[in-house]
């Protein structure tokens, strides 16, 4: 399968060994355990754990050096799965998508929670995830300015639906062969967005995604939008590629949203405002996450990098017609 989930290769040993003899059989028995033992440690991973919760239960995932940070804060991961893995037993959560990869080791710098919805509800409708989200960030050390969603089918519309309904919540969202409302687009057209669909989708038709897409870029944004081609509804192997992880951990809503106020602003010199936008300026100086397009001179923010940010981040643009590239 593709992408970088800590793949171990297996250890095949063989014997001629007498199996009448008592020795030989005890020699079989214990290689046998050690090979048991050895696939188990790498069939599951014991940072993804079963929690339960006033609301939904889920599967929480914690990263290398978590538990021995002290004071550090995490992005996190929220993962909706899709309508096959609904009911009460959350190891068919690991069916497909992150909880599948994560299960066999793949390795992501962020908490990742998978909550499972029950049979009889959906992602799209109740109050169920203030609390939800609310509980969450009781329990784990979570920085705010770096929360994402994404979902697969069912979790793809429940994506797009609580975006809208909560768009101060995430720093980007990522959606895959889901769709929603056009109408949801005015509330999210600032969010960082990565669409995918397969192109030959049959239960969830290609066209759900392209007029989320259009409705985006209708309001000025310019979403992500990658088409698979050839491929159907089972597209879970996004969650496979170190790629995805990397552009959603590269989002910040925090330093997002000083960007956006220093590119539109443009104060006097002797303007209150003007100071607080130096006082802007040195806290996205500081941002490891601003690095590729630092402001150098204070007296001067629009530098070419700053520009060509901005250029990339609103011009309209056609839909990519791509792999995961």
């Amino acid at each position: 399968m593709p992408g970088n989930f800590g793949k171990k290769p297996y250890l095949c040993f063989v014997f001629e060994l007498n199996m009448d003899s008592m020795i030989g059989k005890m020699l079989t028995l214990i290689f046998a355990g050690i090979l048991f033992a050895g696939s188990v440690a790498i069939a599951s991973n014991p940072q993804q754990t079963k929690e339960k919760s006033k609301t939904y239960p889920y599967l929480a995932y914690v990263p290398n050096g978590y538990q021995e940070s002290i004071g550090k804060e995490w992005p996190l991961i929220i993962y909706l799965h899709g309508s096959s893995c609904k009911g009460k037993n959350l190891d068919r959560l690991k069916k497909y998508g992150p909880p599948f990869y994560l299960d066999r080791g793949m390795q992501v710098d962020a908490i990742v929670i998978s909550p499972q919805c029950p049979s009889n509800r959906n992602w799209v409708y109740g109050d169920w995830f203030e609390s939800f989200y609310s509980e969450i960030l009781a329990k784990y050390h979570v920085d705010p300015s770096r929360v994402y969603l994404t979902g697969m089918s069912l979790g793809g519309f429940g994506t797009w639906s609580l975006a809208s309904r909560y768009p101060h919540l995430f720093a980007a969202i990522m959606p895959l062969c889901g769709g929603g409302r056009p109408d949801m687009a005015e509330t999210i057209k600032d969010m960082p967005t990565w669409v995918f669909h397969g192109e030959k989708d049959r239960k969830v038709k290609l066209t759900r995604s392209t007029e989320m897409v259009a409705a985006m870029q209708e309001q000025g944004s310019r979403p992500k939008f990658s088409v698979l081609k050839g491929e159907g509804h089972d597209i879970h192997h996004v969650y496979a590629e170190q790629s995805v992880y990397e552009w959603l951990l590269a989002q910040h809503k925090s330093v997002y949203e000083k960007l956006v106020i220093l590119n539109f602003w443009s104060p006097k010199t002797d303007s209150v405002i003007s100071k607080r936008r130096q006082e802007i300026i040195k806290e996205v100086r500081q941002s490891d996450f601003a690095s590729k397009f630092i402001i150098k001179n204070p007296a001067e923010p629009q530098t070419q990098a700053s520009k060509s940010f901005f250029m990339n981040l609103f011009k309209s643009k056609e839909y990519e017609q791509s792999t995961l590239k």
